[in-house]
C-alpha cells in the first residue's frame, strides 16, 4: 500500500505536480511489516536488509512507473513547460510558471520534502501519520502584485485625459492609482498529516498552525483522490477542501483599519471555507523523462471573495511540460 502526499505547503510546484510527490509505504513482506518511504515512482526501504523480503516495487503498483534510482533516499528532478496560478487579489498579476524543481530526502525518521520538513510518527498498513512544518502557500499571491512604474502614466495617457485630472487652478495631476492589496510576510505552519489508504483511493489530511506567530491561526486540509493507470499514462483525480480559521483567512485576505484607504475599506474575514478539485496527468516518455499536466480549480468562501482585497472568488491552476528524475 502506498500514499502519496498531495500538499506541501512551502512549494508552489509541488503543489501542482502532485503526480510527482513522494509517498509513505507499509508493506507486508514476509510476514513482516516492511516500513519504507518512496516517491510515486521508486522505492526507498527504511532497513536495506529487506529489500529481498519486500514485494514487488511499490512504483509498480502506484501511479507512476518505477524509477532506477530505487533504494536512493534523495529525489531531484526538473522540469520545463510553461503554466499560469491565477491571482485572486486586486491589482494582481497572474503568476506565470516555466519550470519545476523536486528537492527532496527521506531518512528512516525524518524527511524534507520540497520546503516541508517532518518527522515519521506512526503508520500501519493502511496509513502514515507525519509532523510537518513548512511556508503557507497563500504567500505565493502576494509576490506577483502588478506594480506600475513609477512616476509615468500609462501608454497612450494623455494630459488632461484618463488617467489624469485638472484641478480648480487649471493644473494637470495624475490621479491616485488604485489601492492594491496589503503585503504579507510568509508564515511557517506546523502541525499534523495523516495519508490513508481506502478501496484503491487515497486520503490526505494536514491540521496545520502557525508556528511563527504572524496570526496564530489554523488550517485544515483534506483531500481526496483516486489513481488510475493504463499502460504509461497515469492519472491522478482529486477533489477536497480547506477551512481557515478566522485568525489565517484575515491575515491573507483581510484589510485592517491601518491599512484601510479611499478604494479598499477595512474588512474582517471570518471562518473560510475553500473547496478545489484537481486532475494530474503523466505519461511516461522513457527510464527517466515523463510529460506531466496539472489542471486545478479552487473556489473560494465568500467570506474571501467579498473582501475589497480580493478581485476573484476562484483561483486556476494549470502547467504541462517535460520532467527529468536522476
Amino acid at each position: 500500500m502506498c500514499l502519496l502526499r498531495l500538499k506541501t505547503p512551502a512549494a508552489l510546484f509541488a503543489l501542482l505536480l502532485v503526480t510527482l510527490q513522494p509517498l509513505t509505504l507499509r508493506a507486508e513482506g514476509g510476514g513482516t511489516p516492511v516500513e519504507c518511504s518512496v516517491s510515486s515512482s521508486e522505492q526507498v526501504l527504511a532497513d536495506a536488509d529487506a529489500a529481498e523480503k519486500a514485494p514487488p516495487p511499490c512504483a509498480q503498483l502506484l501511479l507512476e512507473d518505477d524509477y532506477t534510482s530505487v533504494g536512493s533516499r534523495w529525489r531531484i528532478g526538473f522540469g520545463a513547460g510553461y503554466g499560469e496560478r491565477s491571482n485572486p487579489l486586486i491589482q494582481s498579476d497572474d503568476i506565470p510558471i516555466y519550470g519545476i524543481l523536486q528537492l527532496s530526502w527521506f531518512g528512516e525518521h525524518f524527511f524534507f520534502d520540497n520546503g516541508d520538513v517532518g518527522w515519521f510518527m506512526a503508520d500501519g498498513a493502511h496509513w502514515s501519520a507525519n509532523l510537518i512544518a513548512g511556508v503557507g502557500g497563500e504567500r505565493s499571491f502576494f509576490s506577483f502584485l502588478n506594480d506600475s512604474p513609477v512616476g509615468f502614466p500609462p501608454l497612450g495617457t494623455e494630459l488632461g485625459g484618463p488617467g489624469m485630472s485638472t484641478g480648480p487652478d487649471g493644473t494637470v495631476a495624475a490621479d491616485p492609482p488604485p489601492p492594491e492589496a496589503p503585503d504579507r510576510d510568509y508564515v511557517i505552519d506546523g502541525g499534523v498529516e495523516l495519508l490513508y489508504e481506502w478501496g484503491g483511493s487515497e486520503l490526505q489530511m494536514q491540521l496545520l498552525t502557525d508556528i511563527s506567530d504572524k496570526h496564530n491561526g489554523q488550517e485544515l486540509w483534506l483531500s481526496w483522490g483516486l489513481p488510475q493507470k493504463w499502460g504509461s499514462l497515469s492519472v491522478y483525480p482529486s477533489l477536497g477542501v480547506t477551512w481557515m480559521s478566522a485568525d489565517a483567512a484575515d491575515y491573507y485576505f483581510g484589510v485592517r483599519a491601518s491599512e484601510a484607504q479611499p478604494g479598499l475599506p477595512a474588512y474582517d474575514v471570518g471562518n473560510a471555507l475553500n473547496y478545489f478539485a484537481r486532475l494530474s496527468l503523466s505519461y511516461r516518455l522513457g527510464e527517466h523523462w515523463q510529460l506531466v499536466s496539472v489542471l486545478q480549480y479552487e473556489q473560494l468562501a465568500d467570506d474571501i471573495a467579498d473582501s475589497p482585497s480580493v478581485a476573484e472568488d476562484h483561483v486556476t491552476t494549470s502547467f504541462i511540460g517535460l520532467y527529468y528524475e536522476f
